[in-house]
């Protein structure tokens, strides 16, 4: 491979490994784990486990605590023209786990950024669910407590589409609860995945009212939460086929909530900018300086 202009021939490459089962590591996968000059790792313990029996590269541990740190090391040996791969502890860098400070300034420095794919448990959990993939949004850790968890929550209330979230297992029993306890989001179907691809998974599916009624003691293991959204309540899954049906697609259902603001004659610039902001999340201030240009 060759790197951008002034890159100086080095490489840094985001590789996924599996999120639990070590017969999901892909040959391309163990092939630039074991040829790579340096391994940076969230946990330098994680590619000896993939790879037992195998002499490894340099590992020097990257996690968020040092990632900031890690940097110059890495930028002085893509300069070198070497090889440079991240891992995180499992799964794909980046989605909710380090890595991005890695790429932003690998980008920076002209270097070559590539990619050996790997599984996600937010992308397994919404297949698994049933729920329509397009639309969804994946929002990560929710927050543990306060008005940033609030706002999570009021982010689930309005989505048409499927909504993804991590979760900790002994903290999922109170995030069920709290989904239950709102009114808009209790009949929601969620789907519970618990320990993806590992020996113990476990799918649970339900209402969040079902599923925080049956489920009050801790969970073991790491969870991914998947949300249907409020296309869900009228047509299915979040959107999905039911019964041979086709039910409403959240896309589309969107599409046309944005079209009837703009056709709607009633409302002012102000007006019209905020309703279109709440169903594009794209900035009101700048919707609404757009609709009073196109007025002028």
């Amino acid at each position: 491979m060759s790197a951008e202009p002034g890159g100086g021939g080095g490489v840094l490459v985001l590789v996924g490994t599996p999120l639990g089962n070590r017969e999901d590591l892909s040959p391309r996968a163990r092939r630039t784990l074991l040829e790579a000059d340096l391994l940076l790792c969230e946990d330098t313990r994680s590619p000896q486990r993939l790879l037992p029996d195998q002499p490894l590269p340099q590992r020097v541990s990257c996690f968020v605590g040092n990632e900031h740190e890690r940097v110059g090391l890495m930028l002085e040996r893509l300069s070198q023209g070497q090889r440079v791969a991240f891992v995180s502890e499992a799964g794909l860098p980046v989605w909710s786990d380090p890595g991005r400070t890695l790429v932003l300034a690998a980008v920076a420095a002209g270097h070559e950024v590539d990619v050996i794919p790997g599984p996600t448990a937010g992308t397994c959990a919404l297949a698994l669910s049933g729920f329509v993939a397009e639309g969804a949004r994946f929002l990560g850790f929710i927050p543990r407590s306060g008005k940033s968890r609030a706002a999570v929550l009021d982010v689930l209330e309005a989505e048409d589409g499927a909504a993804v979230l991590y979760e900790a297992g002994n903290r999922t029993p109170g995030l069920l609860a709290d989904l239950a306890k709102r009114e808009a989001l209790a009949g929601r179907p969620v789907v519970v995945a618990r320990e993806l691809t590992k020996r113990h998974q476990e799918i649970l599916r339900g209402s969040a009212a079902e599923l925080a009624r049956a489920h009050r003691e801790a969970l073991r293991g790491e969870v991914t939460v998947v949300v249907g959204g409020r296309a869900s309540l009228e047509g299915g899954a979040g959107g999905a086929e039911v019964g041979g049906e086709e039910k409403a697609d959240p896309l589309e259902a969107r599409a046309r909530a944005v079209l009837d603001r703009m056709l709607d004659g009633s409302l002012k610039p102000r007006a019209r900018a905020k309703a279109l902001a709440e169903l594009t999340g794209l900035d009101v201030r700048e919707l609404y300086d757009r609709l009073r240009d196109a007025r002028s």
